[in-house]
């Protein structure tokens, strides 16, 4: 629209209320990445619901990618993408949904659970994390009662096998049964499988070996790895092979977004529905850059309606462990507005205004209300910013008066002049009041492991 007015004027970005922590970093390089990636911004502001000081790091960093994206080597990789027509509608948003996996009467697992409508994680495991079941386990997010797995709200989706599993481990496989009678499915290449045979398992392939190749022995299904420059003929031969999902694995010397802007674009001009996971493979790095890269390399897309999931499969030398890695998926899926795993907390960054402690308080509502995912709380420190910039929330608590805080919900302000050290219990209580409440699930028991079968 400036174009057309002919305006030249600066561009600030910023995500506003975006919290704290890894999430509030998260959301911003996703909200202020994604214009980056697209060249669009002069100007940025990070706004954290932390100390002032700690905002320049993340806010300096997305700037320093943000210029990154116009180096020579970036340009080189924008040229290696085959060219293609950008089919999106920038005037409206409307989120592709792939066609999700359908189970068949023969089945001996669920493999419904490979994907969640909403948004999948899928997790790279070891052999050696199959041979440490009760950490894998928490790892991956399950509930556990006696030591045998349960799939819950945020547990991973399906698993990624690093190398073939050994027919004579009976530990490994007895951890990767347990977790397959629960719909946490392992995929694993057609190489590994062929070596080492998994009953019901899910084959990964390239599109070219699916083109010629059948499933190996064992395996249920077939997932197919796409790299971002196939041909529009290569692409509809997706249509006539039988494959539960997607995978795009951008290697390093193309430009992720616009490869995998082309690859949706030839799926639509296709017909093509197959849901399509993107694979992220980061470099050794620390957990504030880790979330800043991912946010910016596959939040824009999410955020564009351009995939069903992710999985983060780190390079050689990350230590990243796969507890941090699926929580911050998770976080990613969140803060691109799909899936919702935990509550969504909106707090504004620290100012003059602020009626209360904003960062006790946020750490206090956090503590005892963050376990209620679909609820969206805003923590405001003064009526400045609270109705306007809480909008989207069920809940706000906004600071009215030094030592009062008034209570609200939606838009709507349903409590005055609550004393700052009654406020919390009284949010609580509106939320039960509301029916949005429910109680914390106790911690879990520790229950004896399983005897390995023989």
């Amino acid at each position: 629209e400036q174009y057309r007015l002919g305006w030249n004027y600066p561009l600030h970005l910023g995500v506003t209320e975006a919290g704290e922590g890894e999430d509030g970093r998260m959301k911003s390089a996703i909200g202020i990445g994604a214009l980056l990636s697209d060249g669009l911004g002069d100007t940025i502001r990070v706004s954290l619901t932390e100390d002032p000081e700690r905002e320049y790091a993340p806010c300096n960093r997305l700037a320093e990618l943000g210029d990154g994206l116009r180096s020579d080597d970036s340009l080189t990789k924008q040229k290696s993408v085959p060219e293609y027509v950008d089919s999106r509608d920038i005037f409206s948003f409307s989120r592709r949904r792939g066609v999700l996996p359908e189970q068949r009467e023969s089945d001996q697992f669920d493999y419904r659970g490979l994907l969640n409508r909403d948004g999948s994680v899928l997790t790279a495991v070891s052999l050696a994390d199959l041979r440490d079941p009760n950490t894998l386990y928490k790892a991956l997010g399950c509930k556990t009662v006696v030591g045998l797995p349960f799939k819950d709200i945020a547990t991973s989706d399906a698993l990624i096998l690093s190398e073939p599993i050994p027919a004579d481990d009976a530990l490994a496989r007895q951890t990767l049964k347990r977790l397959m009678d629960v719909a946490v499915l392992p995929l694993a290449t057609a190489d590994a499988l062929d070596e080492s045979p998994i009953e019901g398992a899910v084959a990964m392939m390239t599109l070219e070996q699916a083109k010629t190749r059948s499933l190996p022995a064992g395996a249920a299904r077939l997932v197919i790895s796409l790299t971002g420059d196939e041909t529009a003929e290569d692409l509809e031969s997706l249509k006539t092979i039988d494959h539960a999902f997607t995978m795009l694995d951008v290697p390093e010397a193309l430009s992720r977004l616009h490869a995998s802007r082309r690859t949706f674009a030839l799926m639509e001009s296709a017909g093509i529905e197959s849901s399509v996971v993107h694979v992220f493979r980061p470099p050794p790095s620390d957990s504030n850059e880790l979330a800043l890269q991912m946010g910016l390399q596959i939040g824009g897309l999410l955020c564009d309606g351009l995939g069903d999931g992710v999985v983060v499969i780190p390079q050689a030398g990350a230590d990243f462990g796969l507890e941090y890695l699926r929580t911050t998926s998770f976080g990613l899926l969140q803060g691109s507005r799909m899936r919702n795993t935990k509550t969504e907390f909106v707090s504004c960054p620290s100012c003059g205004r602020t009626l209360f402690d904003l960062q006790e308080v946020t750490a206090q509502i956090s503590s005892r209300t963050g376990h209620l995912p679909g609820v969206a709380i805003a923590i405001m420190g003064c009526i400045v910013n609270g109705p306007g910039e809480m909008a989207d929330a069920d809940f706000g608590y906004v600071g009215g008066a030094p030592g009062k805080v008034d209570l609200y919900v939606g838009k709507e302000v349903v409590g005055r002049g609550i004393p700052n050290e009654e406020a919390c219990d009284a949010l609580i209580q509106l939320i039960k009041d509301n029916d949005k409440w429910v109680d914390p699930e106790p911690a879990e028991e520790e229950g004896a492991d399983v005897a390995v079968a023989a």
